[in-house]
């Protein structure tokens, strides 16, 4: 009995041990648990500030780039209007240039139409005006003088057409002027017989060689005269300037040129300087 009394006291005391082992690791469980829980409180009040900084930073980088791009988009615009405006500037120039120099496509000073290479003259195919001695169409020299008035043309023949003029003396010739009536002064209001598409070329006395030195489209829109500057790159002098029309602007039958004027330089030969220093 005495026995049996000593081992229940002693499995009792073991059960109290462990009960307090127990406790004790289920205190220091609950004091863990209760730690994180309040580290996740932490970090769930900070996850939005986080947000807003994470977003904020996204929003700079967009701006960033954006404000990038328009910098570069401005700058290429600008060095887009720079050229362009230093082109028109150098055309503005070499038209002022153009302007300084003489017309030498003027038959006052000696330019003439060299009729071998040039198109034939509009017929007028109507019974009258085959047997009107009056009714008379204009010859290509038309072009040589300096009147610009309804009817003071002179008409090749279909839409397509040349005109090849001698001039004085060889020139470098920088640009050519075309004279046109405005579609207002005609009786139809139009001015379908007016050139469109023109190439201008330098030719040589001695040889066929065709130097192309611009070519242009004729806007009737665009007034009644208009200058184009030539690429002559080579700055080689002419004596023949040749005008090839393309198209005019609609009428089938003729196409009319009123004015044609070559600017340029002359080039002094070897007789020029001669007779010069005699005169002096």
């Amino acid at each position: 009995m005495a026995l049996w009394m000593a081992f229940s006291v002693q499995a009792l005391a073991s059960a109290g041990q462990l009960c307090r082992t127990w406790c004790d690791k289920a205190t220091g469980t609950a004091g863990k648990l209760a730690a994180a829980a309040a580290g996740h409180k932490k970090m769930l009040c900070r996850l939005p500030f986080l947000v807003l900084l994470v977003t904020l930073a996204m929003v700079n980088v967009c701006v960033f780039k954006t404000c990038w791009a328009a910098r570069r988009i401005w700058e290429d615009s600008t060095a887009q209007e720079i050229e362009r405006l230093q082109q028109a500037a150098s055309e503005l120039r070499a038209q002022l240039d153009c302007y300084q120099t003489p017309d030498w496509a003027l038959q006052s000073f000696g330019a003439t139409i060299d009729t071998r290479r040039t198109s034939p003259i509009y017929e007028l195919r109507s019974w009258f005006s085959r047997h009107c001695f009056w009714c008379s169409v204009n010859p290509p020299d038309t072009i040589l003088q300096p009147g610009v008035s309804l009817g003071e043309c002179w008409p090749m023949e279909g839409q397509q057409g040349q005109v090849v003029i001698r001039l004085r003396a060889k020139i470098r010739p920088s640009c050519v002027t075309l004279e046109h009536i405005t579609p207002e002064m005609t009786p139809s209001g139009t001015a379908s017989s007016a050139p469109r598409d023109v190439a201008v070329f330098g030719l040589d006395a001695d040889s066929e060689e065709e130097v192309p030195l611009v070519s242009f489209t004729f806007d009737v829109g665009e007034g009644p005269t208009q200058t184009f500057l030539l690429k002559n790159n080579h700055s080689r002098a002419f004596r023949y300037i040749k005008v090839l029309v393309k198209s005019n602007w609609g009428h089938p039958r003729y196409t009319c040129l009123y004015r044609v004027q070559v600017h340029g330089k002359v080039v002094k030969t070897e007789d020029h300087r001669t007779a010069e220093s005699l005169n002096g």
